[in-house]
């Protein structure tokens, strides 16, 4: 297998990059090393041909912290969405956060916290039991759909920066509270329920506070549900993805971290994703790797 030098350049760049910027950690270096695949042997080379879209948003999502304070600061929107969503989804006097800040349950605490802990996971497990059941196409799709939702996301709360409902439960509609700690909202139920610490210290790391519009936790289960019900591969996986998009979409509003309106753009952007990835997977042949 010829060797070559740029994959593993490009990892060594961006750790060098981030660490002259200030805030180098672990994870930085492990992105960076997953640039090494591609010199290992042919089979890491095919793996990280697919899958690098993956990398890249973890790469991006984390160099967010180095431009949204400087280009959100006096532009977070705290009362527009509250008070949108109120009009049109809400009670007339709450919202449905508000409401199930005082109705929960703990049968619903722990199947939104579950449902909320894995749906990173649920998508790029989908993408890998594509490509290992030899879906190479399909598995790339997967992996581009997630870069390019993810890009559109980061681009809007560079744009709209707004204030989730757990920042409104806490700290009211006045002006947005720069420099917030991150917090679990109504998972911390969760936590409490369990003995853990897994949502606290999960947002404890989280890099953007006033990054609720659009709900990506509700974009990745319905391109997942998409792109299950098209792939043969993942037929058994099919109405299993469907339950979970919408309880994903439910747990999202009764964890205190969207509103509706949040949900359904959301859903939005998971559309237009999968059918650009669709329409290119159709337009280009199968890939040689």
């Amino acid at each position: 297998m010829p060797r070559r030098l740029w994959p593993p350049a490009i990892g060594v760049a961006y750790v060098a990059v981030i660490g002259a910027l200030g805030g180098l950690h672990a994870g930085n270096v492990a992105l960076g090393a997953l640039c090494l695949l591609d010199a290992y042997n042919p089979n890491t080379r095919r793996f990280l041909r697919v899958f690098w879209p993956f990398i890249a948003t973890g790469a991006l999502y984390d160099s967010l912290r180095f431009c949204l304070d400087p280009v959100t600061t006096g532009r977070i929107h705290v009362t527009g969405p509250y008070l949108l969503d109120r009009a049109w989804f809400g009670t007339g006097t709450h919202t449905l956060n508000e409401v199930f800040a005082t109705h929960h349950w703990v049968i619903a605490d722990l199947a939104t916290g579950f449902a909320y802990l894995i749906y990173v996971a649920e998508y790029l497990a989908f993408a890998m039991l594509a490509y290992f059941a030899g879906h190479v196409t399909r598995a790339r799709s997967f992996a581009r759909g997630f870069l390019l939702v993810n890009a559109m996301g980061f681009v809007t709360y560079l744009l709209y920066p707004a204030a989730p409902p757990w920042y409104v439960a806490a700290h009211g509609l006045g002006p947005a509270l720069t420099g917030s700690a991150p917090s679990p909202g109504a998972a911390a139920r969760f936590d409490a329920l369990l003995g853990t610490r897994v949502f606290d210290d999960m947002y404890h790391h989280s890099v953007d506070v006033f990054g609720a519009i659009p709900s990506l936790h509700a974009a990745y289960p319905v391109m997942a549900a998409v792109l299950a019900f098209r792939t043969r591969e993942l037929g058994w996986a099919r109405w299993p993805a469907a339950g979970y998009a919408v309880l994903m979409c439910f747990s999202a509003v009764y964890l205190q971290h969207h509103y509706v309106i949040d949900v359904l753009l959301g859903l939005g952007y998971g559309a237009v994703a999968v059918t650009a990835v669709l329409a290119w997977e159709r337009r280009r042949p199968a890939p040689v790797l």
